[in-house]
């Protein structure tokens, strides 16, 4: 019977999930004047704390897709100014990671990665325990990989919530740091410039 409900609870995910990509895609191919950076960055300038809401919001459920957050603070880097984003990314990253790390065992990533990568779930379980806090961070610098992953491995692993987000935050915070502030310094040089 709870079996059932949590296969229900997943499909209802999937077609939200589903549903709400479908939709920003659709107006990104047929409205792309709605995602020009200009009209964007002078939205958000006007309105910069329900910006920065977005911002969090989309940043937060950004970890249910294991998508990068790379390409999301990128695009923050050129709308938002850096302190404020820098803030906000990293309580995204906090709530981000703990709702991922809380729902991993609910939506059963735990059976699923035993049964399909008992191998690899048994390597890094290895890794993790002689060294967690430093494996953590290193995975959350790295800039190519879904942070969120690690976090899912931790949940699954049963390694201390406060530990995984600490982790989390250390390598996510140097990343998103070179990127913001790297980001904006680079930009702010290419403008006075020009």
């Amino acid at each position: 019977m709870i079996g059932k409900k949590f296969d229900t609870i997943n499909f209802l995910g999937l077609y939200l999930w589903l549903g709400i990509v479908a939709v920003s895609l659709s107006l990104f191919f047929f409205r792309p004047e709605l995602f020009q950076p200009e009209r964007i960055r002078t939205l958000f300038s006007a309105n910069l704390g329900l910006g920065l809401l977005i911002y969090f919001i989309i940043s937060t459920l950004r970890g249910f897709t294991l998508i990068p957050s790379t390409p999301i603070v990128l695009a923050g880097v050129l709308v938002f100014p850096p302190g404020p984003l820098f803030l906000v990314n990293l309580l995204a990253v906090y709530s981000s990671s703990a709702i991922v790390y809380f729902m991993a065992r609910a939506v059963r990533f735990d059976s699923y990665f035993h049964e399909e990568y008992p191998e690899q779930v048994t390597r890094l379980a290895r890794l993790l325990k002689r060294r967690e806090l430093p494996v953590i961070a290193a995975w959350g610098f790295a800039p190519m990989v879904p942070t969120d992953m690690i976090v899912y491995v931790c949940s699954v692993l049963r390694i201390s919530v406060v530990k995984t987000l600490v982790g989390v935050s250390i390598g996510e915070g140097v990343i998103c740091a070179i990127y913001i502030f790297g980001g904006y310094f680079t930009l702010t040089s290419v403008f006075n410039y020009l």
